[in-house]
């Protein structure tokens, strides 16, 4: 999702002008009747809001395990998509470790050689998915970490 970046401020020379109306219970409005060139865009709760929420993302960890038994295909590369809730075709995410803590050196060798397999591939976001491609299955399971979805 791209977020808008042509936003234009109001253009007038000299003062803005405001027109002083009476309404029919006795206050005053005032109406804006300055010359603008160019009319300037509106800002409001829907841009801040989208904004907010794509800055959030950005340091949020979604984590997805691929199957060593979840590779299709009979020659490279071999594909699995998995389920990434909220995933958008429009966003781009980085793949992190997702190694739990305190894991034994036998359990860290074996998913680094799984990681590296899986980020010398390649990986796309879709609605609600990610497609990763390998040239080599990996033979365990493993965890990565989707940062930016």
């Amino acid at each position: 999702m791209a977020l808008k970046t042509d936003y234009k401020d109001d253009g007038f020379a000299g003062n803005r002008k405001y027109r002083m109306i009476t309404n029919a219970d006795g206050t005053m409005s005032f109406e804006d009747v300055t010359p603008y060139d160019p009319v300037g865009d509106s800002f409001g709760a829907l841009d801040i809001n989208t904004t907010n929420k794509a800055i959030n993302r950005l340091d949020r960890v979604t984590e997805v395990t691929l199957t060593a038994a979840g590779w299709t295909g009979s020659a490279a590369p071999y594909t699995q998509t998995v389920t990434v809730a909220g995933a958008t075709a429009e966003m781009e995410a980085t793949v992190v470790s997702a190694l739990a803590d305190g894991a034994t050196e036998v359990v860290q060798k074996a998913y680094s050689k799984a990681f590296g397999i899986i980020t010398s591939g390649t990986a796309s976001l879709g609605a609600g998915t990610a497609l990763f491609k390998v040239y080599k299955k990996p033979t365990t399971d493993i965890k990565i970490g989707l940062k930016g979805v």
